[in-house]
């Protein structure tokens, strides 16, 4: 089980932040996370997260994301 997980089970409560997502399952899933949100309909969910990124400074500006996702 990774950190997060494990940190969410002894704490349910607690909100996980998108680094900790990133640093226990990499930025390349979390990339796949986002396209599968988009392919699904759920734009407003992969926005959010996109956002957390950008916030934390782990998201390539949007046209270099856009590009790399097409």
């Amino acid at each position: 089980m990774s950190d997060t997980a494990v940190g969410f089970v002894v704490d349910p409560s607690r909100r996980v932040g998108i680094a900790e997502v990133v640093r226990s399952y990499g930025i390349a899933k979390v990339h796949n996370r986002i396209a599968q949100l988009r392919r699904t309909g759920m734009h407003f969910a992969a926005a959010a997260i996109e956002r957390e990124l950008e916030d934390a400074r782990l998201l390539d500006p949007p046209e270099v994301f856009q590009a790399r996702s097409a």
